[in-house]
């Protein structure tokens, strides 16, 4: 059996990214031939707990939030991995569309409204929507968009969700706008993470975690590896180190598998720029 945990309730984008995955499955076990497992999906109420699922073996693999076009790193995931889960690996990638609609009970006008309820991220997704057509109403958050809209659901008040139209099926309320977002290409990079590493294969990214030495020019060394081997370099990302004031880690997207020749010869050099060298696996990229 395939079990996957993901952040929920359902109804979440989280949710839909499982559902992509699951779907590109099947295509690729059919094209195959292979014997298709029973599929589970079990929803979490945090991010640490999906990724201590994982680590323990109680689901199969997890899916979660890495990043957004528009708002950046999801940095809770980022710092759970950094600081919390050591033995997980990154094995595919899913870049997931987001359109964010305003969902409301039946009957609700949107001349009425009096809050509007979704997750942090949502809301700021759709903040210059908002303050154009609502600016006198009060925003609330929560911890998912499937949470606002069980709360609209279950209350009476004028009250509005920023939610998926899987949200507004699940809990019985109505899409009052469609693609509220400020910035029309809004996408979430989610990552399939598991306890293995992916083989090598062609057509791989890989991301590595890395702290580097307290000295002139110790980030650029390491860039310049990758560079003089002619490795293009997708993502970095600094987050705190959580130990002193100044001190951080790098999180660096590459496209290659570890274990090609070239990305191989840049890690050993790298590991004598660096206190520490992670990495957190090589998957299939996205294919769009």
């Amino acid at each position: 059996m395939l079990n996957i945990g993901y952040l929920g309730p359902p109804g979440t984008f989280s949710e839909l990214a499982v559902r992509y995955y699951i779907e590109e499955k099947i295509k690729k076990d059919m094209s195959k031939n292979e014997h298709q497992d029973e599929i589970m999906l079990t929803p979490f109420s945090s991010l640490q707990k999906v990724l201590l699922a994982v680590e323990k073996g109680t689901v199969t693999v997890g899916i979660v939030p890495l990043e957004n076009s528009v708002e950046g790193a999801v940095n809770q995931t980022l710092d759970l991995l950094a600081h919390n889960f050591f033995n997980i690996y990154f094995q595919k990638e899913i870049i997931l569309a987001v359109i964010h609609h305003l969902l409301v009970r039946p009957g609700t006008k949107l001349s009425g409204l009096k809050q509007i309820i979704s997750h942090p991220q949502p809301l700021a997704q759709c903040r210059n929507y908002i303050e154009q057509n609502f600016p006198d109403v009060e925003t609330i958050e929560t911890s998912s968009t499937a949470s606002a809209a069980a709360l609209v659901a279950g209350s009476h008040e004028p009250w509005a969700a920023i939610g998926t139209t899987l949200a507004a099926e699940n809990n019985g309320l109505q899409v009052l706008a469609s693609n509220i977002n400020d910035y029309p290409d809004n996408a979430t990079r989610f990552m399939v993470v598991g306890l293995e590493d992916n083989e090598q294969v062609p057509g791989c990214k890989t991301s590595v975690i890395v702290t580097i030495k307290d000295r002139p020019g110790a980030l650029y060394s390491i860039l310049a590896e990758f560079a003089r081997r002619n490795i293009n370099l997708t993502r970095i990302e600094s987050r705190p180190a959580k130990r002193k004031l100044g001190d951080y880690l790098f999180f660096i997207d590459f496209l290659g598998h570890r274990l090609d020749k070239e990305v191989r010869k840049a890690l050993d050099e790298i590991v004598n720029h660096t206190l520490s060298l992670r990495v957190l696996g090589s998957y299939p990229a996205h294919q769009c």
